[in-house]
């Protein structure tokens, strides 16, 4: 989301005349798109503002995004910033600009959210990266799921029209992107807040209508109430991904409760059955959450074999942070941070074995590959469809090119291939 934002923000720049420079003492202003899902984003978001200061004392610096909206009533006194605006009106960024270089003064630019708030239409015809494009389908949140502070700084529900979406696809698409990706705060909702019959399927069924057969889709981060056997099959007639980064946080039911996920282990379970039964090489790909209130030896543990049985390409580890104003942050007994950091290693071991035998299986066989960048080691870099990693040499550029290539041998979660030529 913060990605396709901040491209946004990029596009508009450039509309009016400036150029996109690498932060330096030269730069005349810094945009900071910050995120506050965690403690260590905030911090981060904070040293980069301080820094961006002293590289420049007479800079324009703007902080905007997650980080902002969250602390509306201390950012006046955030003496590094000039401009600050929240996760709305991020569009307006250069307006901003220019009211400050003729006003010189502190603008405070966060809106709070209003109950049946529309979505905000912004979009892109190019980005930061030229082959994968990240596009938003909606935004806000009404899950409210007791660790997150997202639903507070997001909003309420808003889904994007079919038609914007279907116009920015095309755009892309004629700008030579290869690869869509379709992001939300929380796509599962996708269209229960518009009055016409608009769904996550009824969207996927529409882009196939597209026929753009040299593109393809892939999703964002999903929950498990999205999955049923009408979309798995919307998205195999199209050029959609055989990838599911679907969210599960705990292995645990009773940790899932306290979370308050709305499913429960096995529900999950028979949602990757269901996904393998039509995909059989899927990726799927997820986030977890160790060291949350309460969170026992045995919950942990729960958590572990669940994953082992799973069996999931890539899983991201994350220890728990607690968010002020969250029901979590209230709850004991908070797990001490050596005990967290020992679980977070724990199953990082765990689930980096798990991925180097998911990629593996995959030797010998003929994968579709998105070559997307040239590495420091001289190999192309990309990912197949499932969304694991690929190096290739090349005496050709590969950069934007979509082939069919062989594996050869499969290190460190990543899969090699002999010589690819175009």
């Amino acid at each position: 989301m913060n990605q396709f934002e901040t491209d946004v923000m990029i596009e508009n720049f450039r509309k009016e005349g400036f150029v996109i420079v690498e932060p330096s003492n030269q730069s005349d202003i810094f945009v900071v798109n910050s995120c506050t899902v965690t403690k260590a984003s905030e911090r981060k978001t904070k040293n980069m503002v301080k820094k961006f200061r002293s590289m420049n004392e007479s800079a324009i610096i703007i902080l905007t995004g997650c980080y902002a909206q969250a602390n509306t009533g201390n950012l006046e006194k955030f003496e590094f910033a000039d401009i600050i605006i929240g996760t709305k009106n991020k569009a307006k960024v250069v307006d901003y600009v220019k009211e400050f270089l003729t006003s010189r003064r502190f603008m405070l630019r966060v809106e709070p959210f209003k109950p049946n708030e529309e979505y905000e239409e912004i979009s892109i015809k190019a980005t930061s990266e030229r082959t994968r494009a990240n596009i938003k389908i909606q935004d806000g949140c009404r899950q409210f799921c007791t660790y997150c502070i997202i639903p507070f700084v997001r909003g309420p529900l808003r889904s994007r029209k079919i038609n914007f979406i279907l116009s920015e696809i095309q755009n892309l698409h004629d700008n030579g992107y290869k690869e869509i990706v379709l992001n939300g705060i929380h796509m599962t909702s996708y269209g229960v807040d518009l009055d016409e019959d608009v769904t996550l399927i009824k969207l996927v069924k529409s882009i196939n209508q597209l026929h753009l057969d040299d593109i393809r889709f892939r999703f964002g981060s999903l929950e498990p109430g999205a999955v049923n056997d009408e979309l798995i099959l919307a998205m195999m007639e199209g050029n959609f991904c055989d990838h599911f980064h679907l969210s599960l946080q705990s292995g645990s039911n009773s940790v899932l409760k306290r979370m308050n996920r709305r499913y429960t282990i096995e529900e999950y379970r028979h949602k990757i059955s269901l996904i393998r039964s039509h995909m059989p090489n899927a990726g799927i790909t997820t986030d977890v959450i160790v060291g949350f209130p309460g969170e026992t030896e045995a919950e942990f543990e729960e958590t572990c074999q669940f994953i082992k049985r799973v069996q999931f390409s890539k899983v991201h580890v994350f220890t728990y942070s607690k968010r002020e104003g969250t029901k979590a942050a209230t709850m004991e007994p908070q797990i001490p941070t050596i005990t967290k950091k020992k679980r977070a290693s724990q199953l990082i071991e765990l689930c980096d074995e798990m991925s180097e035998r998911f990629c593996s299986q995959f030797i010998g066989t003929e994968m579709d590959v998105l070559y997307e960048a040239l590495n420091k080691e001289n190999y192309f870099t990309g990912h197949t469809s499932n969304y694991l990693m690929v190096h290739s040499p090349s005496k050709n550029n590969l950069h934007n090119i979509r082939k069919k290539v062989k594996m050869t041998e499969s290190k460190g979660h990543v899969l090699l291939t002999e010589e690819v030529t175009i």
